[in-house]
């Protein structure tokens, strides 16, 4: 998936302000120049192609910059080569041979993993040639533009012999794994439904002095080309929601219009669907393109907790006379507001339990969770291309995070499964929604 510069999710924070008990203020955007230093992983480098340099593709190139002398990127591709437009990704991989045909940088034999950042519809040839030229293959979510397409390429990656990982980045967040422990083990008691959002006021529309090269970067505003905001957007946390409920979902129901950008394209520019998933559980999602209120969060609801998701930082709200889990004592405690409350303008969410990812790797360097909090410097992408390396290292999916004692078997990398299974969610919700209709999955739709 290539994306907008304007629709990058580490912009989430930007909606939200945190005032932390007894600490004033706290708002955090992260930036790269304010990420710390990777360690360098163990065992031989990987070199690395790197195949769409748009917007998503240099994201790419800026994680895998901060694992350093462990991934160098030795070769580059995109068709359009304008000076201009090269220079962004040349910059962060300054020894990289540059090609404009993929299968150019496919032969080049120094090359052992790649990266496919194209626009989606463009996914299928180049991950099918990638897998065939023996080439570990990272392919941005969703997979495909169409369910065809998908499980083309999940079947080509279940049987080849090297390491495939779908782009579903929330499965590498430490962030997101340390909240699944929460909700799966039933530390939120009964669940009863979920709800999550994304909201971002930014029209997707590109502009550029080539017409042709203009309607080109436009790919994500036409439905033969795009999947629209569920399909782009949604799908990650969708997957989410599937993950958390150990289920896949059973049906979904979609609505969505065009609600201000009139500008000739064909996707919507607002969506609202309901995923439903066994159990009589529910996901309740809206997104738009129109208005940036309370941004983006995934939120589950239990008989003892509320658990809530923001990218890299997580929050538990406990009900009134609900039993005392024992760490929380000693836990941070936030208080979560939406909108400005320096001017009156903010809403009370509650006091949320900071939910700490790797709170026993800090306990063991002698910190305190509760006063150091989650590593926000390893963006999402950062931990799925970091976990990427290393799978392609050891030859095969590894662990999204390192096993301890109270988590010994973590997940493994998302593959073609996962991306395939995901997809099919995606896509279907954006055709319900296309068409304002409930759709009902078949069972063997999800089935390679």
């Amino acid at each position: 998936m290539a994306t907008n510069d304007n629709v990058n999710r580490r912009d989430f924070l930007r909606g939200v302000t945190l005032a932390s008990m007894g600490m004033g203020l706290l708002v955090e955007e992260i930036t790269e120049a304010q990420q710390k230093p990777a360690e360098q992983p163990a065992g031989p480098p990987v070199n690395v192609g790197v195949i769409g340099l748009g917007p998503r593709g240099r994201e790419i190139l800026a994680s895998l910059a901060k694992l350093g002398p462990g991934a160098p990127v030795v070769a580059l591709c995109d068709t359009f080569q304008a000076p201009v437009f090269l220079k962004k990704a040349t910059v962060l991989a300054p020894k990289a041979a540059v090609h404009s045909d993929y299968k150019v940088l496919l032969s080049q034999k120094d090359v052992q993993a790649v990266f496919v950042a194209t626009p989606t519809h463009k996914h299928r040839q180049i991950v099918l040639d990638a897998l065939q030229a023996g080439k570990h293959v990272y392919c941005e979510a969703p997979l495909a533009h169409t369910v065809e397409e998908a499980k083309a390429i999940a079947q080509a990656a279940k049987a080849a012999k090297t390491v495939f990982q779908a782009g579903l980045q929330q499965r590498c967040n430490g962030q997101t794994v340390h909240v699944s422990y929460f909700v799966r083990s039933g530390a939120a008691g009964k669940l009863a439904g979920a709800r999550a959002q994304w909201h971002k006021r930014t029209s997707w529309r590109q502009t550029w002095p080539s017409s042709d090269r203009e309607a080109e970067l436009n790919w994500r505003l036409r439905r033969e080309t795009s999947p629209g905001l569920l399909g782009e957007i949604a799908i990650h946390q969708f997957d989410i929601a599937s993950w958390y409920f150990k289920n896949l979902p059973t049906a979904v129901t979609g609505f969505g219009g065009i609600m201000e950008y009139a500008d000739g394209r064909t996707v919507h520019d607002t969506v609202q669907c309901v995923l439903e998933f066994p159990r009589n559980l529910r996901l309740l999602y809206d997104a738009t393109l129109v208005n940036s209120f309370d941004d983006a969060y995934e939120l589950f609801l239990g008989s003892d907790a509320a658990l809530m998701l923001r990218d890299l930082r997580g929050w538990m709200f406990k009900e009134p006379g609900a039993g005392q889990l024992g760490w929380e004592v000693f836990a941070r405690k936030d208080l979560l507001q939406v909108g400005k409350p320096e001017n009156g303008t903010g809403l009370a969410l509650g006091t949320g339990i900071a939910l700490v990812a790797d709170a026993t790797k800090q306990l063991a360097l002698g910190q305190e969770p509760g006063k150091v909090g989650t590593d926000v410097s390893r963006t999402a992408l950062f931990q799925a291309v970091e976990v990427f390396i290393k799978s392609a290292r050891a030859g095969k999916r590894v662990p999204v995070r390192e096993p301890t004692t109270e988590r010994p078997n973590p997940p493994l990398a998302p593959g073609a499964e996962e991306g395939y299974q995901a997809t099919v969610v995606a896509l279907k919700a954006n055709e319900a929604a296309l068409a304002g209709s409930r759709i009902e999955f078949q069972k063997d739709l999800f089935v390679l």
